[in-house]
């Protein structure tokens, strides 16, 4: 769904390659080129500012979402929504982009499953086959 509405997008709107700040070695910044799928109507990078009035307004036209519901709201459903379904500390580390799975967990280990019914169920499971034949 999401692949289908990027690839109209960009059917309508090419990308524009534009000169950015790339800060992901905060010691190293460096300015490289970079093809953007989503910018201003100038073609320039969206900046926080120029974002705020169709991001409310966007919010605003959706049943059901909260009003002040933030980009970041966006990132913590799409974590929820990884770990609902079962991805792995791993799997959510990797698509949020942090350095390490120790800052996922810290601030998404709440949404894991309880792991002591998992591991129970996990081991019952396994086990369930081994009772039977124990006991024949």
């Amino acid at each position: 769904m999401v692949a289908d509405a990027l690839v109209r997008h960009i059917e309508l709107f090419p990308p524009v390659e534009v000169e950015v700040l790339d800060e992901t070695n905060p010691r190293k910044p460096v300015v490289r080129k970079a093809k953007l799928l989503f910018t201003s109507g100038r073609g320039n990078p969206i900046q926080r500012t120029g974002w705020a009035y169709p991001w409310k307004k966007a919010v605003e036209a959706v049943d059901g979402v909260p009003e002040g519901f933030g980009y970041h709201g966006v990132r913590h459903y799409f974590a929820t929504l990884l770990i609902h379904g079962g991805a792995s500390v791993k799997t959510v580390q990797m698509a949020l982009g942090h350095a390490t799975p120790i800052i996922t967990l810290n601030t998404y280990a709440g949404e894991w499953p309880e792991a002591i019914d998992r591991t129970r169920n996990l081991v019952d499971a396994a086990l369930s086959g081994a009772r039977l034949a124990v006991g024949r």
